[in-house]
């Protein structure tokens, strides 16, 4: 028996763009001195899928200055949202040493119904593959086909391949399924049925295929979010209808049926969550240990002071200390979870918040697995969810203590309102 890995799906970071531009020009770019690697354009699709927003800037390889090149440009931008986690080697392949398989994908890719009941997923294994040349069986290993085919399966996904498509001009395109994205940057990302491929070199035993037949057979990247306009349709509509019309069968997983600390895939509205990093832990014989970069400091007798500084003059405020005599403990902890300004790489990190006022360290809380949610209606500041630690406990002297040092080391000067002890 093989098990699979229990972490495949990772709470994501909402995506905003779906690009095939950057690819495209790329391929062309590098043509001329040397190939790009295939994971090295998987990271490239991935930054655009999760948001990041970059431009490759450079003048059409094929065109003359000051020649305006029209297919260069001609990028489509979309709105999708979606979440996603690009694969670690020992996932995609599994190590069958240890009876583990892979998942024979390069990234998953999954969309949640608004209601939040349901979701799409798509399991994609990304390979490179030119116009004119065969796609050889051996580039899809069989055992690599087959771990895609049964992980689909086992996570409720639907399982595809995403060819970067290149050609001989920046100026020639692929043809495919889809009529509405024809363009040369449109079509150099295209995604076509695992089943495509399992029946040419399983079914049929071709030892390969041409790479433009496979292309006709697919649709683009785009075509994710619909290959025509469809404003009266979610993002999760969107996909759920590409998935169909390859597999009619298909059906929405329910997010709440997944694997043993899986945590949830959430995308809602304005708010996104990412990647969650897997908590460090040391025990001694003093017992557990807090980390470096585990605590998060927060001094809400200067937020507040802040916040009252740049109310507007004139306005009426209704601000409240966070802390004071006899406060409520459900209000105390409100006020210390939300929402604070943090570089992200630190912010997965915390796994402890000691809240600080008026001169002491007045709540030890810990953070809830998963809890963390990064809100873009509030400029991208982050927000966690709390629980108390108990005062008689050797983690709650610890970071009591190391808050406490973090205090009496600032400069008198210091003005930021949060700290890593």
């Amino acid at each position: 028996m093989s098990e699979f890995p229990a972490e495949i799906f990772v709470d994501p970071i909402a995506a905003r763009r779906l690009s095939s531009q950057s690819v495209y020009r790329l391929q062309h770019l590098g043509a001329r001195l040397f190939p790009w690697q295939e994971e090295t354009f998987t990271e490239l699709l991935l930054g655009h899928l999760t948001g990041v927003d970059y431009r490759i800037d450079a003048p059409c390889p094929d065109c003359v200055p000051p020649r305006r090149c029209t297919s260069w440009g001609s990028a489509t931008q979309t709105t999708g949202v979606g979440g996603l986690r690009l694969l670690t080697r020992p996932e995609e392949g599994g190590n069958r040493a240890r009876g583990r398989r892979g998942v024979g994908a390069d990234f998953i890719y999954s969309v949640r119904d608004p209601s939040g009941a349901s979701e799409v997923r798509l399991l994609i294994q990304a390979k490179r593959a030119r116009r004119g040349e065969p796609i050889k069986s051996a580039a899809l290993p069989t055992a690599q086909r087959a771990d895609l085919r049964d992980a689909a399966a086992h996570f409720g996904a639907t399982a595809y391949y995403l060819f970067y498509a290149e050609s001989e001009s920046a100026h020639v395109g692929h043809l495919t399924r889809c009529a509405e994205h024809t363009s040369p940057s449109d079509t150099s990302i295209v995604i076509v049925p695992a089943q495509v491929l399992t029946r040419a070199f399983d079914e049929q035993k071709r030892g390969s295929i041409a790479a433009d037949l496979v292309f006709a057979l697919g649709r683009t990247l785009l075509c994710l979010d619909g290959c025509a306009p469809a404003p009266g349709l979610s993002a999760f509509d969107r996909l759920l209808g590409f998935v169909r019309e390859d597999n009619p069968d298909y059906q929405p997983v329910d997010p709440e049926t997944r694997l043993p600390a899986t945590p949830a895939v959430t995308i809602i509205g304005t708010r996104a969550k990412p990647p969650r990093r897997p908590p460090s832990r040391r025990v001694t014989r003093a017992g557990h240990q807090v980390g470096d970069g585990e605590i998060l400091w927060v001094d809400l007798s200067a937020a507040d002071r802040w916040a009252q500084s740049t109310t507007p003059v004139g306005a009426s405020s209704t601000l409240e200390p966070s802390w004071f005599d006899g406060v409520d403990a459900d209000r105390l902890r409100e006020r210390t979870r939300k929402y604070w300004r943090l570089a992200l790489h630190r912010a997965v990190a915390v796994r402890f918040v000691a809240a600080w006022a008026d001169g002491d360290v007045r709540a030890v809380y810990r953070v809830l697995d998963d809890s963390l949610v990064i809100h873009h209606d509030h400029g991208g500041k982050i927000s966690f969810e709390l629980a108390d630690v108990d005062p008689a406990s050797n983690i709650h002297a610890q970071v009591r203590r190391r808050a406490e040092a973090y205090q009496s080391a600032r400069s008198t000067r210091a003005r930021n309102v949060v700290g890593y002890p």
